[in-house]
């Protein structure tokens, strides 16, 4: 009697890996494009999300002045957002009606953090740092955009851009001739500083200043601001691209003798291109706002003398033969590079710690007075050659110029992040 053998049906060993290594490719090709795709919903959400909030404020504008009989506040108005809601930091006069206009209503998803700024008599609307479900987000000339969180960049970060055309540029396309005092177009080299964490924007300072000499103001009354600087400053960017952020207001506030002294600088007046570095940046970027406790120099706005930036505290045994460092390196050379003793070519800012000279400008006006003594009303901060911040006459119109801070999407200058 014959039996029949049976055969069991299954898969090879071969067949089973061919079946993974199909399946591993599959998902090596499918994972990241859901990914983006998922990326990209959290992305316009956060982007949908603010412009929502920017319409509320459009519609807060709205509500302010009916309610005001058409007037508004001609400073600026700045909301800070939390997880509660974006509430006004400023305390208004009882001239106007502020009944629930102290808050931004507004549905859906809330920032956790950011600033919203109202100025221009309620036409300009600006926001650069909305934390939202993981993006920062800005909003500025009737756009919002919004980028994941990037690497800080630390302060005296070289970078290349062309404020003309509004984009970045590769080192390749910049010369040295584009660092010469009074360019103004073409690829020029810039420096980042005070990249904050959670901002959507880079904020950047040219390495050459793009005016001659100018005075900061010249009646010699430092309490109206630096008139002279600023037309200077409009004059020199009028050919700058509008996509470029609009800089925030600047306010110096002081009080001299028991009287009180203060004046807004509101850069939509010059042109919204471009502003000036302030003294405060200046003391933020150099450790110098610190007290002395902490390590720093304890300098305040009302200091009347100067420091220098690398630390050194300024005296009449020292100032003259300061340097940063035995090497003669400055770790702030990127705020005074392009300067050089004007009048008499003896001294030169390499001395003190920069990496290039210019011959022909000290340095460069702050936008910030300088209040001590009796030159209370006379006097303006500066970046000095010699590597320190200087308090000069602002009526002297034969030592410092023009240079300029812009401030830019940090996806303008990062390729692989989202753009408008």
């Amino acid at each position: 009697m014959m039996t029949k053998s049976i055969k069991s049906k299954g898969f090879t060993l071969i067949e089973l890996l061919a079946v993974i290594v199909i399946l591993a490719v599959i998902t090596l090709i499918a994972v990241p494009q859901i990914l983006n795709i998922l990326n990209k919903a959290r992305l316009s959400a956060a982007e949908d999300t603010t412009s929502g909030i920017i319409k509320s404020t459009e519609n807060y504008v709205t509500s302010f002045m009916l309610q005001n009989n058409g007037g508004f506040p001609d400073g600026t108005l700045t909301f800070e957002c939390t997880t509660d809601g974006c509430q006004l930091k400023e305390t208004l006069d009882d001239s106007y009606n502020m009944d629930n206009l102290t808050t931004l209503d507004f549905k859906g998803t809330k920032p956790t953090s950011g600033i919203i700024t109202i100025s221009n008599s309620g036409k300009d609307i600006l926001t650069t740092n909305l934390n939202i479900n993981n993006f920062t987000c800005l909003y500025s000339k009737g756009k919002s955009s919004c980028i994941e969180k990037q690497e800080i960049k630390e302060n005296g970060t070289k970078v290349y851009f062309n404020p003309v055309e509004g984009k970045q540029c590769s080192e390749d396309e910049y010369t040295e001739d584009q660092s010469q005092t009074g360019i103004t177009e073409g690829c020029m080299q810039w420096y980042i500083f005070n990249d904050n964490e959670g901002s959507a924007v880079y904020t950047l300072i040219l390495d050459h200043n793009i005016t001659n000499n100018v005075k900061w103001y010249t009646t010699g009354d430092n309490t109206k601001g630096p008139k002279e600087v600023l037309e200077a400053l409009r004059d020199a960017t009028t050919d700058w691209s509008d996509e470029l952020i609009s800089p925030t207001p600047y306010t110096a506030s002081w009080t001299y003798d028991g009287q009180p002294h203060s004046y807004t600088i509101d850069y939509s007046t010059y042109g919204n291109k471009s502003r000036l570095i302030s003294a405060e940046e200046i003391a933020e970027i150099t450790g110098a706002s610190k007290s002395i406790e902490e390590g720093g120099i304890g300098w305040t706005l009302q200091d009347g003398d100067w420091f220098f930036l690398d630390g050194a505290e300024s005296n009449s045994a020292i100032w003259r033969t300061q340097v940063a460092n035995s090497s003669k390196t400055s770790k702030y050379a990127w705020l005074f590079d392009n300067t050089s003793d004007c009048i008499n070519n003896e001294e030169t800012c390499i001395n003190y710690g920069c990496n290039v000279e210019q011959s022909g400008t000290f340095g460069y006006w702050t936008s910030s007075p300088s209040n001590y003594n009796y030159f209370i009303y006379s006097n303006a901060w500066s970046v000095f050659y010699k590597g320190h911040l200087n308090r000069d006459t602002i009526s002297h119109n034969d030592r410092y110029g023009v240079r300029p801070v812009i401030t830019v999407k940090k996806s303008d200058l990062l390729l692989d992040s989202f753009k408008f």
